[in-house]
């Protein structure tokens, strides 16, 4: 019985099992991208939002930033609103992220980001 071959078979099963590792990892810095991105977007159209008490001068400015930042198809799963209160702006986000790898689910992001109305005497 000769040995020739299994080394080729374990190289190959350790050699794919580090491209899937890899492959998670850069999906995990995606996902970070992305969380940022929204988070961004969510702070900057909050701070438009209490200085013009718009709600919709705080989505288009919410629509802008992630247009610039994340777009395609990480963009696409991505849902924003905008409330205007009595003294406090809030902006929730939610963000669907496909998983790149086999046996792990997606990625649900919801973030919120508050400023305080600026009333004008």
């Amino acid at each position: 019985m000769t040995d020739r071959g299994v080394t080729s078979v374990q190289f190959l099963l350790a050699s794919g099992l580090a491209l899937l590792l890899f492959l998670a990892l850069a999906n995990l810095v995606v996902v970070q991208y992305g969380r940022g991105a929204l988070r961004s977007a969510l702070d900057q159209g909050a701070r438009v939002g209490a200085i013009s008490s718009s709600e919709s001068q705080c989505e288009q400015r919410v629509a802008e930033v992630l247009g610039q930042v994340l777009g395609g198809r990480l963009g696409d799963g991505v849902v924003t609103e905008c409330m205007v209160g009595p003294g406090v702006v809030t902006v929730t986000g939610e963000a669907d992220f496909s998983s790149w790898t086999p046996f792990t689910p997606d990625f649900h992001l919801e973030l919120t980001a508050h400023a305080t109305r600026e009333i004008l005497p």
